[in-house]
């Protein structure tokens, strides 16, 4: 075997590994306690849009769609479109998670929600800040007795971030 196999292979699996890592941390620690607002939401949305524009340019400059009907063309922006979304997700999720903002809490009743398979099972509460139900993920305290919900969060422009729930009766 040559050694440049060795060179090549054991960085790209090592890197591999610590993005798949890196991936599964965020999505804990990050995305499950970090809620949007409506404004969040409008910048995820454009960014994603925006970022799909980029690739759709150069195609466009390079003539790799001369040939191509419009909705070719069309198909071609969504895959682009759909491959930006995840990208535009963790910029705006990670912004939202490190602005700062005003720290505040509240106490309400809450109902509790089994996991599913996309899903956590946790508290499910109205945030009344986002003017939506949101499900708090294992709060800490007994999430079976269906009483009040104490939550404290980082309120911010994009979003919320629940810093610490915990039920009480």
């Amino acid at each position: 075997m040559k050694k440049e196999t060795y060179t090549f292979w054991l960085p790209l699996i090592a890197g591999g590994i610590a993005l798949l890592s890196g991936f599964v941390i965020w999505s804990v620690n990050v995305y499950r306690v970090t809620y949007l607002t409506i404004r969040g939401e409008q910048y995820l949305a454009c960014g994603a849009l925006l970022l799909a524009l980029v690739p759709m340019v150069i195609f466009i400059r390079k003539g790799r769609l001369k040939g191509k009907r419009f909705a070719g063309a069309v198909k071609i922006y969504l895959g682009f479109f759909i491959c930006s979304l995840p990208v535009a997700m963790f910029v705006i999720f990670t912004t939202a998670w490190l602005l700062e903002g005003d720290y505040s809490s509240w106490s309400k009743p809450y109902r509790y929600e089994s996991s599913t398979r996309h899903t956590c099972s946790g508290a499910e509460v109205y945030e009344p800040e986002l003017k939506k139900e949101i499900r708090i993920c294992n709060p800490k305290g007994n999430v079976y007795s269906n009483s009040t919900l104490y939550v404290e969060k980082r309120s911010n422009a994009l979003g919320i971030v629940v810093l610490w729930a915990i039920t009480r009766a």
